[in-house]
């Protein structure tokens, strides 16, 4: 298993190196996105701010913020949060349990996602086109025991429209 997290860190090291030297040809003529709406993202609320124990800045410039997003253990809840900008998910695919988590939402709605087990593609990158998201926080309700180490989710926020 410590191999599968070693191969999925220096195939994300490689995949960051690529999409910053490919960065300058998708974004050649950048406009910077408008402002959200501040009622679906206020200040301070920033998945950065509001949640740092599950999302950590790795990189970051004027047009993208690639943050490494972890799953909270079972039985916490990570702060209300927000991502303001559209961006894609980029996961190391290990196969397997999902863990079981709750999506929370200010208003007191709940979006429950069970765990399911997805086939085994060792070696691959999943990709998840993500829009901006208000205010939530994930609930962890349980972590199957084959996946305590799953390698972190990186989330590349997109500051710019093409």
């Amino acid at each position: 298993m410590h191999t599968n997290r070693g191969a999925g860190m220096i195939a994300r090291r490689k995949f960051l190196a690529s999409f910053g030297s490919a960065l300058p040809l998708f974004l050649a003529n950048p406009r910077i996105a408008p402002a959200q709406g501040k009622s679906n993202f206020p200040d301070g609320f920033d998945a950065v701010q509001a949640a740092p124990n599950s999302h950590k800045v790795i990189f970051e410039n004027a047009l993208v913020r690639v943050l490494e997003v972890t799953v909270p253990p079972p039985g916490t809840t990570e702060p209300m949060h927000h991502h303001r900008w559209r961006s894609f998910f980029l996961g190391w695919d290990t196969g397997g349990k999902t863990p079981h988590v709750r999506y929370l939402r200010p208003d007191g709605t709940v979006r429950d996602e069970p765990s399911v087990t997805e086939p085994v593609h060792p070696g691959k990158w999943s990709i998840e086109w993500m829009k901006p998201e208000s205010m939530h926080a994930i609930q962890t309700v349980d972590r199957p025991e084959s996946a305590p180490t799953d390698p972190p989710l990186l989330r590349v926020e997109i500051k710019c429209l093409p």
